[in-house]
């Protein structure tokens, strides 16, 4: 999987109510204009991604 198609993934948890969708929503409007706290949430969002790439389904995107 590309870098593109992983970022698309991660981006399409925004409309999820849990914690990586307030994770991907808060990277997207950069809440707290602080990089420290976005490479932060970038990271957490990453083992968002590993976990669920991890699982039987492998990594798609969210149901919308």
């Amino acid at each position: 999987m590309s870098a593109e198609e992983m970022i698309k993934v991660i981006m399409s948890w925004s409309g999820e109510d849990s914690h990586r969708g307030r994770l991907v929503r808060a990277f997207q409007s950069d809440m707290g204009n602080d990089p420290a706290l976005q490479a932060k949430r970038l990271a957490m969002l990453g083992l968002h991604a590993e976990k669920q790439a991890k699982r039987k389904a492998g990594l798609t995107p969210a149901a919308a």
